[in-house]
């Protein structure tokens, strides 16, 4: 074991290996096989098989790739568009999780999200990014 590990290791030298969007691709690629095995139109069903092989040719070709500077700038392209997606997910789940206790109001002046306490009534808000006030009714 150790030697095909030691292998592998001599082989993956100079090689660009895994980052995000390779991460994505493999979880795109489970997702799709995923839908697939309920999928019962047989059209369909090569259509998404071909896009799963080319995903996994992608992948493959990216991470034994030796053109380390080309796939970092692919990764830089795609983490700013995955960052907005990440960050939209999370601040959906945390006013999920928070629907009981807090509000999440937007900052009229540099639209910033900000979270204020859920009791009735007028509030004053300070926005902490512009210093802007606003009253709002809770």
């Amino acid at each position: 074991m150790r030697q095909l590990m030691k292998r592998l290791a001599i082989f993956m030298q100079g090689r660009y290996g895994t980052d995000t969007l390779n991460n994505f691709l493999c979880v795109l690629f489970f997702v799709l096989w995923i839908v697939n095995i309920f999928v019962f139109n047989t059209t369909a069903s090569l259509v998404i098989d071909l896009f799963q092989l080319a995903l996994l040719a992608l992948i493959l070709f990216r991470s034994l790739s030796r053109n380390i500077t080309k796939r970092s700038a692919e990764n830089r392209k795609f983490l700013p568009i995955y960052n907005s997606v990440k960050s939209w997910f999370k601040l959906t789940w945390n006013k999920f999780r928070d629907r009981k206790d807090f509000r999440y109001l937007k900052c009229p002046i540099c639209k910033a999200q900000l979270r204020v306490k859920n009791k009735k009534g007028m509030h004053t808000v300070r926005c902490p990014r512009c210093g802007s006030e606003f009253d709002k009714k809770i």
